[in-house]
């Protein structure tokens, strides 16, 4: 009698437990299709008419079985039919396996054109060709219908008050197809981009906290970074360097020190809504060094991998002393796939450094395809977006790149943006 209570309680709990997650996904969709639709219908309808139709079918469907499903939580056990226990539990979904549904469903609704925008990182001027971008008006409007971008990147001069950049930033992400990376580096101290421009109390800098030998002041610090981040709509800080080298931006040159600062400081921004991106991998191993003391070099970037870390961006310098040749890092398979993908087991968004470094020595349209052949998820501030977004749409097109490839990075990317929303749906 006692295991058979115990045998009902549980199939109960399953059942609760699936529909709980069935309503999530409901709430998730309808997010989804009344961004589409607005968006939609702001921009002239970029998405085809049946395809909004459709749409419209499949969220009137799920809020039927929600509104269903809700009704029958609190039904008795006797009163709803018992399927097979391990039938029931076999369709409870992880919430990874949620994420990885949500994405897969966000990416294969979009149009190639969209999927390589999203794949750029680039600044509101690059976006919208004017000089210096306070507010997000029709023009950024027009030019988010044209090109969904990844992201946003975001300096001293877009920002002028407090009211003035929330309001930017909230209404740029509320014109947006999709969920967009508002980005930043704020790396604490007198470098620091949002609190110079907005007169902050200054947190300690990075040098500053490395001296301290204090890794949970690093965490304290980069809680604060992100609450005022945050309050003011970043989400994504790429602003964590975990070089080994001296100066105000840097923890230091011990590599265990530097190490524990990296791995807090992720967990201080992470924990208070703002992703972090590592920088500059793998600086330290330039054309100047040789591979003696990877292991030490590596060593922070694994801890801030380890911490969970959102985001690595990989510099444009050569790492001879990895590659033996001249090849920007960012443009090298052997340090973006053999070393951060296979030695390092990083599985996150891989962003390129500035394309607009090395603009001498290539055209931004082989730079960002050479960097997505390489391994690449995102491509950071080209020298020229435009040409860059064409030449990567034109290789996808040709065959150069695969349409898997680019969706291989989408996933990566959007696995990063929609997390946040089901841990949201999940602890309600």
């Amino acid at each position: 009698m006692e295991d058979k209570m115990n045998n009902s309680g549980s199939e109960r709990n399953t059942r609760r437990e699936l529909r709980r997650q069935r309503r999530m996904r409901a709430q998730i969709i309808a997010y989804a299709i009344t961004g589409v639709l607005g968006i939609s219908v702001v921009s002239g309808a970029f998405f085809a008419v049946n395809k909004i139709v459709h749409a419209i079918k499949a969220y009137n469907e799920q809020v039927e079985e929600t509104v269903a499903e809700a009704r029958e939580v609190d039904v008795e056990p006797a009163a709803v039919a018992s399927p097979d226990e391990n039938a029931v539990e076999s369709e409870v979904m992880s919430q990874d396996t949620m994420l990885d549904h949500i994405v897969d469903t966000c990416i294969s609704e979009m149009p190639i054109e969209d999927k390589v925008a999203g794949l750029f990182m680039i600044s509101p001027e690059q976006l919208t060709g004017s000089d210096a971008v306070i507010k997000a008006g029709n023009t950024t409007q027009d030019a988010l219908s044209s090109y969904a971008v990844g992201g946003l990147f975001y300096v001293s001069k877009n920002i002028k008050d407090e009211a003035q950049i929330k309001d930017m930033l909230s209404t740029t992400a509320s014109m947006s197809k999709y969920p967009l990376f508002l980005s930043t580096v704020e790396v604490g101290g007198e470098k620091s981009i949002v609190a110079n421009a907005l007169s902050l109390e200054a947190v300690a800098s990075p040098s500053e906290l490395g001296a301290s030998g204090n890794a949970d002041e690093a965490y304290n610090t980069a809680s604060r970074v992100a609450d005022y981040l945050n309050g003011y709509g970043f989400n994504l800080n790429i602003g964590v360097n975990a070089n080994l080298s001296e100066g105000g931006n840097s923890f230091g040159t011990d590599s265990h020190m530097v190490s524990s600062m990296v791995a807090k400081t992720v967990e201080g921004l992470q924990t208070f809504g703002v992703s972090a991106g590592l920088q500059y991998f793998p600086e330290t191993i330039n054309s100047g060094n040789n591979a003696e003391g990877l292991a030490d070099v590596l060593a922070p970037f694994k801890a801030g991998i380890d911490s969970g870390a959102s985001m690595i961006m990989v510099c444009t310098a050569p790492s001879t002393g990895l590659t033996g040749d001249d090849t920007p890092s960012c443009l090298s398979p052997t340090v973006i796939q053999d070393v951060l993908r296979g030695q390092l087991g990083y599985d996150g968004i891989i962003i390129t450094d500035s394309l607009s470094d090395i603009a001498d020595r290539y055209s931004s349209a082989d730079a960002a395809v050479a960097a997505i052949q390489a391994g690449a998820d995102m491509i950071f501030l080209p020298a020229d977006f435009m040409e860059s977004y064409q030449g990567v749409l034109n290789a996808v097109q040709n065959g150069t790149i695969s349409e898997d490839r680019i969706n291989e990075s989408l996933k990566r990317i959007y696995r990063v943006k929609y997390a946040d929303r089901v841990d949201e749906i999940t602890a309600e």
